[in-house]
């Protein structure tokens, strides 16, 4: 008995809320920092003898500061990530069309573009098979070895 590893699936809809939580996640969080900081600093401004509010107003100020820098690191490689997402969605879509089943019904092998696509449907499983630049590619229906070795995330 060999280590059977379990092929993972992602519904349309998984891959369509997936990245969205996160980034709304960090925008509060920046909101929420922002609204801090301007409230010590409106603070300070009207008691400038109080220096407490000073020191929290560079504290927030700084730690505002280090997430921007963080999330501008970031911005690049979230946005690479949510161009690969709504490739993946567009493929999901048009495989979907070609099967006469609705998006929601379709589940994906990966949530980036490669070269070993596969898609689960209620008429069974298919590879994607994609022409030598890229643009267009075929379903080829398949026999998975172990069909009941699969899980879908973002299946209700």
């Amino acid at each position: 008995m060999g280590d059977e590893q379990t092929m993972t699936f992602y519904t349309y809809h998984y891959l369509n809320t997936s990245q969205g939580n996160w980034q709304y996640a960090r925008i509060i969080v920046l909101s929420i920092l922002a609204l801090i900081f301007m409230i010590f600093l409106i603070h300070y401004l009207r008691n400038r003898l109080d220096v407490k509010y000073k020191d929290l107003s560079i504290i927030v100020g700084t730690l505002l500061l280090l997430i921007l820098a963080m999330q501008y690191d970031d911005f690049s490689s979230m946005q690479s990530a949510t161009k690969q997402t709504g490739q993946i969605t567009t493929v999901v879509k048009e495989s979907a069309a070609r099967l006469k089943i609705s998006p929601s019904r379709v589940s994906i092998n990966s949530t980036s573009q490669n070269a070993n696509l596969m898609i689960k449907t209620p008429k069974g499983f298919y590879r994607i098979d994609y022409n030598s630049d890229g643009t267009q590619f075929v379903l080829e229906k398949v026999a998975l070895h172990d069909p009941n070795n699969v899980t879908v995330k973002g299946e209700s």
